[in-house]
């Protein structure tokens, strides 16, 4: 149990030094390029190819693909494991050449559509076809990489998949910073930095994938029946999985149609959002569902419990006599809960200075600054959603339950494609972020109230009123304490930025520890416990 947790630790580490190294690479981004035309066609562009990125790295291609692939090795059926890759990476390679060729071709009518407000043969649409075409090929490398993933994780390599996420950041870092100038215009070395960190990504994984022994032609056949069944059931799960990157990729192409630069306030404010949830929700995820993919192969079909022990999980409030996945996940939520919810406070009470810390500087003027503020602020409010969304979208596939969350991402998108219409009229780039986040909140609820499992609802409800209790009196000490800080150097800013969040940090973690609030002392049991 120790063991797994600290695997599970050393994997978030990597996940939090890739984002960091995501911070780093947009805050070059914006010190460079800014937040106006040039910097929105990138971001138009690079869209489309985030947004496949970021679904194939929260291991859409894996849900589907990997319980077939590992059962070929616990039958021990290599050969039927390796048929299985390499007739995979045979359709794959032929449908990422004909999109890639397509995609060349049919750039500007691409255009058109993820930036509607772009009018044909203006700058930035000529401008992002360029782009898009440059990193066109990535597109087939993310396929690649995804599938290579996949074999990795269920052959148990989780740290390979983990890092090349910063190579690709570090190869973006390194060509804005050395060949910016070599290029004209100069948002042109994003593009190649982007295609050229996706070879580096491919070639990272691709060593590990030959020491497994996964490119043995000789087992190689065109059709193999696992490969169609993961194929069948991959497009109903991204919609389930992706909801929210959907939503932000209609938001993106909303924004296209308002002033210069709401493209890149939404795109940095995204950034934002994304980090806590690399640094608070992933750490949990990955050990708790794990255990809830491990106890829901034990499920008895006929009376949804527990046919046998997985491990003594005795973390609960009380001692269990039996292991239930309901109780699992109960647990789950309400951890994710009591560690994002004082996440999504804080940065709605630093919102403005963080923001600057991290961009305002270069070509990022303080109107960006301001606009990209605004985004964040809503955007976070929906941030427990998304987060409790992964838990329960996870446990659903672990059930094999692939309709629920299918109709959730639905209803989210729908919402949200409606709400965006609604709010852009009044209330601008702001208003689209705002629809993100009631959409993920819609996604959200549908899936609490429809799920095929019992959770202890008023748990919980009273776990969260608990956190937003306190995360209201951190508010009040960070805000305080940020304005000892707020008119000095950008330096001495930076450190008073640290010193506001560690103590904000600090005072919800006290008052959870002395009102022995049971989560607290669930998450001093998961990350302290010897065995």
């Amino acid at each position: 149990m120790a063991h797994f947790i600290k695997k599970a630790a050393s994997i978030s580490s990597i996940t939090l030094m890739s984002r960091i190294l995501g911070m780093i690479r947009d805050a070059v981004i914006a010190f460079i390029f800014g937040a106006g035309t040039v910097s929105d066609a990138f971001f138009i562009a690079f869209r489309p190819f985030d947004l496949i990125r970021k679904m194939m790295s929260d291991g859409i291609l894996s849900i589907s693909f990997i319980p077939l692939f590992a059962v070929q090795f616990v039958q021990n059926k290599k050969d039927q494991a390796v048929a299985m890759f390499l007739n995979a990476l045979f359709f794959i390679s032929i449908a990422g050449t004909l999109l890639v060729g397509f995609g060349i071709y049919f750039a500007p009518f691409l255009i058109d559509f993820f930036a509607p407000g772009y009018g044909a043969g203006s700058y930035s649409h000529t401008l992002s076809c360029l782009l898009f075409r440059i990193m066109m090929p990535y597109m087939f490398i993310i396929f690649f990489v995804a599938l290579c993933m996949s074999v990795l994780h269920a052959r148990g390599n989780f740290h390979v998949p983990a890092a090349t996420p910063i190579l690709l950041n570090l190869c973006i870092i390194t060509a804005v910073l050395l060949f910016s100038d070599r290029f004209t215009p100069k948002i042109v070395v994003l593009a190649f930095g982007v295609t050229v960190g996706g070879i580096v990504q491919l070639a990272f994984q691709v060593s590990s994938l030959a020491k497994l022994g996964m490119f043995d032609f000789k087992a190689f056949v065109r059709v193999h029946p696992h490969v169609k069944k993961a194929f069948i059931t991959l497009g109903p799960s991204v919609i389930g999985a992706a909801a929210f990157q959907i939503n932000l990729l209609v938001a993106g192409l909303t924004a296209s149609k308002l002033d210069s630069g709401a493209v890149s306030y939404l795109n940095y404010a995204e950034r934002l959002v994304q980090f806590p949830l690399a640094l608070v929700v992933s750490p949990v995820a990955t050990v708790l569902l794990s255990m809830l993919s491990a106890m829901a192969g034990t499920r008895c079909p006929e009376t949804g419990k527990n046919s046998a022990r997985v491990s003594e999980f005795d973390f609960f409030d009380q001692p269990q006599q039996t292991q239930d996945c309901s109780l699992l996940f109960d647990a789950g939520v309400r951890m994710v809960f009591f560690l994002i919810i004082p996440a999504t406070v804080g940065i709605i009470a630093l919102n403005r200075p963080i923001v600057s810390l991290l961009f305002g500087r270069g070509a990022f003027d303080l109107t960006a600054v301001d606009q990209t503020g605004q985004c964040l602020v809503f955007m976070v409010l929906g941030l427990w959603a998304v987060a409790g969304t992964r838990l329960f979208v996870a446990f659903h596939y672990a059930l094999s339950n692939i309709r629920q969350p299918f109709m959730a991402g639905v209803v989210s998108i729908g919402c949200n494609v409606l709400l965006c219409r609604l709010f852009v009229e009044t209330m601008g780039v702001t208003g689209l972020s705002l629809a993100v986040s009631l959409s993920a909140v819609a996604g959200f609820v549908l899936l609490a109230v429809s799920g095929p499992f019992d959770i202890q609802g008023r748990a919980v409800l009273v776990c969260a009123c608990r956190a937003v209790f306190m995360s209201v009196i951190m508010f009040f000490l960070v805000r305080w304490i940020w304005g000892f800080w707020a008119g000095c150097s950008s330096m001495i800013q930076a450190a008073g930025l640290v010193v506001s969040i560690g103590a904000g940090a600090g005072c919800y973690l006290l008052a959870a520890h002395l009102t022995s609030n049971p989560e607290m002392a669930m998450l001093i049991r998961i990350f302290f416990k010897s065995k």
